[in-house]
């Protein structure tokens, strides 16, 4: 796989492989191509371009699916949710993240579920795009109290259903407001997932659950510009966050923290510590069940750590991209 075809997202899910020890799949040695559409075993395969709907919670809930010519009715393979950010879609974060190249080397199957869209809203910001009501963010999906956990947890049903899973091997993943979704679904529904890694967000809710302790892994830009560093603050684009305390104590150090106490890891302080000139990795390792937390700190990373410049010029927010600075074959392999 050549660097230029990678983006910064894929060391997520390599690296949460690795923290699992199970990145490779069953598959055959000698993988039968298949077409779209084409009947192998007794599953079809989808046509990834196109989506799934069901109705969940009187909403129309749908979501992309795609599986390498690799797998057939006899293999046992794992499943990523990759869950957009806010104001995208599940198209624009495989043409973003390219995770599918991912999927064809390891044997996974990829789902891009679709967060709620709601035209010609009234509410606070973040209304008439796609969000995620990931706890205090985002958008139309947090003001309307969608039932996202719901929504989520049925697409892995359904897809576990259709299709060869390997249920003990089912992570999330996700970019900003899909990374804060990513890890609300660790916290309440830690006995479906087996861990979670993603980009540029926290977890951004915090009520009691049944949580069994999981793997987490966060990168984070040093110089996000939308969801920072050091804490929520600064955010301009939720007003609360500027009176409520517990804003004031988050950040991406802060998250760590928090799912290193909610793994029972040992220590006051990392025990992973990884200095680097274009990134670094601290984490703690001694935690209950082996779930490992970990944070890489992209020194010169913005919101955007991807490869190429993601936002228009009237978003609200510059998602410049690394533009080539760092390669992600080193990220993943060293």
């Amino acid at each position: 796989m050549g660097a230029s075809g990678l983006r910064l997202f894929t060391i997520v899910a390599v690296l949460l492989f690795t923290l699992q020890g199970c990145l490779s799949a069953v598959v055959n040695d000698e993988p039968e191509s298949t077409d779209s559409g084409e009947e192998l075993g007794s599953f079809t395969y989808p046509d990834p371009s196109e989506y799934t709907c069901f109705d969940h919670d009187g909403w129309e809930r749908c979501y992309q699916t795609y599986i390498p010519s690799t797998v057939n009715a006899s293999s046992n393979v794992p499943i990523i949710l990759e869950l957009h950010g806010w104001a995208m879609s599940a198209p624009d974060t495989r043409a973003h993240s390219e995770i599918m190249t991912l999927a064809d080397e390891v044997g996974a199957i990829v789902v891009h579920p679709e967060g709620i869209l709601i035209d010609n809203t009234t509410l606070p910001f973040g209304g008439n795009e796609e969000s995620w009501n990931a706890g205090y963010c985002c958008g139309d999906a947090r003001d309307l109290e969608i039932d996202d956990v719901g929504y989520l947890l049925e697409v892995i049903e359904q897809t576990s259903s259709n299709y060869p899973v390997d249920t003990d091997r089912i992570y999330l993943s996700g970019w900003s407001n899909g990374c804060m979704m990513a890890q609300r679904m660790a916290l309440v529904a830690s006995e479906v997932i087996a861990a979670v890694a993603c980009t540029s967000g926290y977890l951004s809710y915090h009520e009691p659950s049944n949580y069994q302790p999981i793997p987490i892994l966060e990168i984070h830009g040093f110089l996000d510009e939308n969801t920072p560093y050091t804490n929520t603050i600064t955010w301009g684009i939720v007003d609360e966050n500027r009176r409520n305390l517990e804003s004031m104590q988050s950040g991406a150090v802060e998250n760590m923290y928090d799912w290193a106490e909610y793994n029972g890891c040992e220590g006051a302080l990392p025990d992973r510590n990884e200095p680097g000139t274009l990134y670094s990795i601290q984490g703690f390792t001694d935690c209950a069940n082996g779930a490992e937390v970990a944070l890489i700190t992209v020194h010169a990373g913005g919101h955007n750590l991807y490869a190429n410049d993601l936002c228009s010029p009237d978003v609200v927010w510059n998602c410049f991209g690394n533009q080539g600075l760092y390669d992600p074959q080193t990220l993943m392999w060293d």
